[in-house]
């Protein structure tokens, strides 16, 4: 003897049937005359197992608990394992680090008491004094970086005329067209550079005046020197004919060859004028 399962209803039966005896009950059930065998009447609905479905139900049902569980308890369970996710170490280190370009070291966030920023301007180390530029140019309202190096003492910064260019720190800054000396002074030491600012000069209200307003300069006669009164203010000198009488930096004049001629000086906004007779 052996058993079999059923293809329609997948019960298993004993071969002894020829066919399914539990088709056969359920059939004589719809046509409501119920078979009669030894042994009793077979209760269908109690002895069918659960099946695939009732498996699936209870798979779904575990994986169901098993998602709530993890959301609402995942943490407390993980350290009830003593289980730490990697991504919150990873975290926990960044915050205890500092990039250096935030202040920090690249070492721990603790305060240490230290000052993690490095002093403002230039730090004396003996070597003589010098500035990166001798000579710069910069529209009125906009600002330069002058960058003194060496020195004994700490760096003190001025400039010529504040009306024209200030200065702070070694930044220049242009207020209105003309011509400045900016200086920087390390104890006995001092170096300047020639700030020009372009745009609307700047016109002093002082009273102006030269030493010599006109003369005679013969050949061979000494040169003269020619001098502003009443400003501070570096002086530009030019000779408007060159070929007759020649202007230095500093305002000496030298006789060139026969002839008239005028020479200038410019400074705080105003323009000074001599002639110059050469003999």
């Amino acid at each position: 003897m052996g058993n079999r399962v059923c293809p329609q209803c997948g019960q298993e039966y004993s071969d002894t049937y020829r066919k399914c005896p539990f088709c056969e009950e359920e059939e004589a059930e719809k046509r409501g005359k119920p078979l009669r065998r030894r042994g009793g009447k077979r209760l269908s609905r109690r002895k069918r197992s659960a099946g695939a479905g009732g498996i699936m139900l209870l798979v779904t049902a575990v994986v169901i608990i098993g998602v709530v569980g993890y959301v609402f308890f995942g943490d407390q369970i993980a350290g009830f394992m003593g289980i730490r996710r990697e991504q919150s170490q990873q975290e926990d280190q960044q915050e205890d680090v500092l990039p250096p370009e935030d202040g920090g070291d690249g070492q721990t966030g603790e305060d240490d008491g230290g000052d993690s920023q490095a002093p403002e301007g230039n730090q004396p180390d003996g070597s003589p004094l010098a500035l990166d530029f001798e000579t710069i140019t910069i529209p009125a309202g906009e600002t330069a970086r002058l960058t003194a190096t060496g020195g004994t003492e700490a760096v003190t910064w001025s400039s010529s005329n504040d009306n024209i260019a200030t200065v702070e720190g070694g930044s220049v800054t242009g207020k209105a067209g003309g011509t400045v000396t900016i200086t920087a002074a390390s104890g006995e030491e001092s170096v300047s550079c020639t700030v020009t600012v372009t745009g609307d000069p700047w016109v002093s209200d002082a009273k102006l005046s030269l030493n010599k307003t006109d003369f005679t300069l013969y050949s061979g006669n000494p040169d003269v020197q020619m001098k502003v009164s009443g400003t501070d203010s570096p002086v530009v000198w030019a000779s408007e004919n060159p070929n007759v009488a020649s202007i230095s930096e500093s305002g000496v004049v030298k006789w060139v060859g026969k002839g008239t001629t005028n020479v200038t000086a410019t400074v705080d906004g105003q323009v000074l004028t001599c002639i110059v007779r050469c003999r």
